[in-house]
C-alpha cells in the first residue's frame, strides 16, 4: 500500500513539474520547491526501469534550467559564475578522460551530472527570477519551510506506524524514513528549522498565532527526527546552526554555549544509543588523542581517509593527481572526494569559490544586515563543516536549498558589476568628449 501511494506521488509530482515547466514557465521555480520534498520521498520507487522520479525530474529540471540560463539577459559574468563553470567543466572533462566501459557506471553518471549541473544553474537563475524581489523571496522561504515541515511530519507518522526503512550502525537502529539513508530526513529537518526562522526574520507582517504554532511544531519535529535518525553529520549541522543563528545572529552566544554544553552532557548521560554512535570519538578522547585510536573515528572514516590518501599519492599517475579519476570512492569527506574525483586542480577551484562565497557573504551581511544573507552564510558554514565527514555538495536535496540562498550573492554581485560597468562607460565617454574638445 505504501509503495502504491509513493508511486502516485511520484507520477503526480512529475506531471505537475512537466506541465508547469512547459506551459507556466515563470512559475516553475516556485512550483519546484513546493514539490521537491515529496518527490525526494519516492526515491525507492522506480518509474522507468531502474530510474526513479528524482532522477527523471533531475533531467527535466536540467533542460528547463539550461533554457532559462541561455535566455537570461546578457551581462558580464561574475567571478563566482566563471569559477562554477570551470569546476563543472573539470568534472565533465575528467569523466570523459576516465570514461568506463562499465555500462552501469556510465548510466549512473548520465543520471548524476544533469542533476549536479542543474543544482548549480539554480544559483544563476534564482537571483533574477525570485530573490531580487522581496515579496517573491519571502513567499518562497515560507513555501520551503512549510513543505519541508510537512515532509518531516510524514516522516514521523511513517515511523510511528513502523513502516519504511531502518538500518543498524554499530548496534544502533536508525530510521531512514522513506529514503535510502537516514541522512536525508535528518538534514531536511535542520533545513526546515533554518527556513522557518528566516521567514520570521524577513516577514514584514506580524506572524499570526497559527504560524507561531507551526514554529513550535518545527522545533519539535526537528528534535524528534534528529533522535530517531541518529545521524552524526545532521547533529553536527544542527549544533553549528544553533551557534550561528541563535548565538551570533540573535546575539545570544553567552547563553547558547553553556546551554549546548549542558544539553550535550545530559544527552550523553541519558542515551546509550548516542554513546554507541559516538563510541569511537569518545574512545579517542579517553585515549588522550592516540593516533591509532583516531583511525576508528567516524565509524572508521579516518582509517578510510588514510587509505585513500595513500592511494592518491602512490597509485594515481600524475595526470590523475591533477585532473582526478572521476570517482569519489565514497570517501565520506567532500574535500578528499573531490581530490580523488577532479584532482588537485578541481579541488583548488572548489575551495576558491567556497572561500569567495564565505568572504562575500560575510562582507555583504556586515554592510546590509540582511537576514537572507546571514541564512546563506549559516547554511554554507553548516555544509563546509559537514563536508569533513560527508558529501553535502553531491546531494541535490542539500545543494538546491544552499543555491537558492547563495543566489543572494549573485543579486549583489550583479548590481556591483553593473555599477562598475556604468562607471567605466561614463569614464570612456568623458575621455572621448575631452579628446574631441582638444581637437
Amino acid at each position: 500500500m505504501l509503495d502504491f501511494i509513493l508511486a502516485i506521488v511520484a507520477y503526480v509530482g512529475l506531471a505537475v513539474l512537466i506541465v508547469v515547466g512547459i506551459f507556466f514557465n515563470r512559475r516553475f521555480l516556485f512550483t519546484l520547491f513546493l514539490i521537491k520534498p515529496f518527490i525526494d520521498m519516492t526515491v525507492n520507487i522506480n518509474i522507468i526501469n531502474e530510474i526513479n522520479a528524482l532522477e527523471i525530474s533531475g533531467i527535466f529540471i536540467f533542460l528547463i534550467f539550461i533554457i532559462k540560463y541561455l535566455n537570461k539577459p546578457v551581462f558580464y559574468p561574475t567571478t563566482n559564475e566563471v569559477l562554477i563553470w570551470i569546476f563543472l567543466g573539470l568534472q565533465i572533462l575528467t569523466f570523459f578522460l576516465n570514461i568506463s566501459t562499465d555500462s552501469r557506471a556510465f548510466i549512473d553518471s548520465i543520471k548524476t551530472y544533469p542533476r549536479l549541473i542543474g543544482s548549480y544553474l539554480l544559483y544563476f537563475i534564482a537571483a533574477r527570477e525570485i530573490m531580487e524581489n522581496y515579496q517573491q523571496r519571502t513567499k518562497l522561504v515560507k513555501a520551503i519551510w512549510i513543505t519541508s515541515l510537512i515532509a518531516g511530519i510524514i516522516t514521523i507518522i511513517v515511523f510511528v506506524f513502523g513502516l519504511s526503512n531502518f538500518d543498524t550502525t554499530r548496534g544502533v537502529v536508525r530510521y531512514n524514513g522513506l529514503y535510502n539513508d537516514p541522512g536525508t530526513p535528518s538534514y531536511l529537518s535542520v533545513i526546515c528549522l533554518l527556513f522557518c526562522n528566516l521567514y520570521f526574520s524577513i516577514s514584514a507582517k506580524e506572524p499570526n498565532d497559527f504560524l507561531k504554532f507551526l514554529r513550535v511544531i518545527t522545533l519539535v519535529v526537528t528534535a524528534i527526527i534528529l533522535v530517531i535518525t541518529m545521524t552524526k553529520s545532521a547533529l553536527i549541522m544542527f549544533l553549528v546552526y544553533i551557534i550561528m543563528w541563535y548565538g551570533i545572529f540573535e546575539k545570544r552566544l553567552f547563553l547558547i554555549i553553556p546551554a549546548l554544553a549542558i544539553s550535550i552532557y545530559i544527552s550523553f548521560s541519558l542515551s546509550e544509543d548516542l554513546n554507541t554512535r559516538f563510541e569511537t570519538e569518545l574512545n579517542y578522547i579517553d585515549s588522550g588523542g592516540d593516533a591509532d585510536v583516531a583511525k576508528s573515528m567516524g565509524t572508521g572514516r579516518v582509517n578510510r581517509w588514510e587509505n585513500l590518501i595513500n592511494m592518491y599519492f602512490q597509485e594515481f599517475p600524475l595526470y590523475k593527481q591533477v585532473l582526478g579519476s572521476s570517482r569519489n570512492f565514497i570517501a565520506h569527506n567532500q574535500y578528499l572526494a573531490y581530490l580523488l574525483q577532479v584532482g588537485a586542480l578541481g579541488l583548488s577551484v572548489f575551495l576558491i569559490f567556497i572561500i569567495r562565497f564565505l568572504t562575500r557573504l560575510t562582507k555583504i551581511y556586515y554592510r546590509t544586515r540582511n537576514p537572507s544573507i546571514f541564512a546563506a552564510l549559516t547554511l554554507l558554514v553548516m555544509y563546509v563543516t559537514y563536508a569533513f565527514t560527508g558529501h553535502p555538495f553531491d546531494y541535490t536535496t542539500l545543494l538546491w536549498y544552499l543555491m537558492i540562498l547563495l543566489s543572494m550573492v549573485n543579486v549583489y554581485d550583479s548590481i556591483r558589476e553593473k555599477k562598475e560597468r556604468n562607471k567605466n562607460l561614463e569614464r570612456i565617454q568623458f575621455n572621448q568628449l575631452a579628446g574631441q574638445k582638444i581637437n
